[in-house]
């Protein structure tokens, strides 16, 4: 037969066809694409971890640490006129919902005042609105910080602090060693 008639053409084209149809149905391992990281003998990345949710109490929100008290209510801005950027840390979750006679939230990070050379002194939350909510202590664990940030010397940046608000955004600062301005450390939706 030769290949320049139209049965010998079309019946190339059919036999093109269904080699290519038959190639589809070969299963490929999921995520795999063409090019992608399987093709070349990769992996596939991990997917990424649900958020963890916090664990709920029914006890109530304690008491704010002592130093705290006088400050809880009042404009941040007025109690701490000198606002450093000098510090480094992060707000990283809420970790525990009370939900008892009083009710809020404990929420969690670190930080690092570059200064003094240690962690924050202390940990102060402000609402959205600008008026300190919350307050917490720090010198909690957190060795992974200290093995990712080389100038970072103390495996204790982990800070807790609490408020009772339960919804809105928060800011976290931290309170430098003099205890005379502060240094923001993120912000967290509840």
């Amino acid at each position: 037969m030769a290949l320049n008639t139209p049965g010998a053409r079309t019946a190339l084209v059919a036999l093109a066809l269904v080699t290519l149809v038959a190639g589809c149905n070969k299963p490929r391992p999921r995520g795999q694409q063409q090019g992608g990281p399987l093709a070349a003998g990769g992996t596939a990345p991990a997917p990424a971890p649900a958020p963890a949710r916090p664990t709920t109490t029914t006890d109530p929100l304690p008491a704010q640490p002592k130093w705290a008290e006088a400050l809880i209510g009042k404009p941040l801005k007025d109690v701490f006129a000198a606002q450093s950027a000098a510090c480094v840390g992060n707000t990283d979750l809420v970790n525990l919902r009370y939900t008892g006679a009083s009710p809020g939230v404990r929420v969690e990070g670190w930080g690092w005042d570059p200064a003094a050379a240690k962690p924050v002194q202390h940990v102060l939350l402000m609402e959205d609105g600008g008026l300190i909510v919350g307050a917490g202590e720090t010198g909690l664990p957190r060795p992974d910080v200290a093995a990712a940030r080389k100038e970072i010397t103390s495996p204790t940046t982990g800070w807790q602090a609490i408020t009772a608000k339960t919804s809105g955004g928060l800011y976290a600062f931290g309170v430098s060693a003099d205890g005379k301005s502060v240094c923001r450390l993120g912000h967290i939706t509840l």
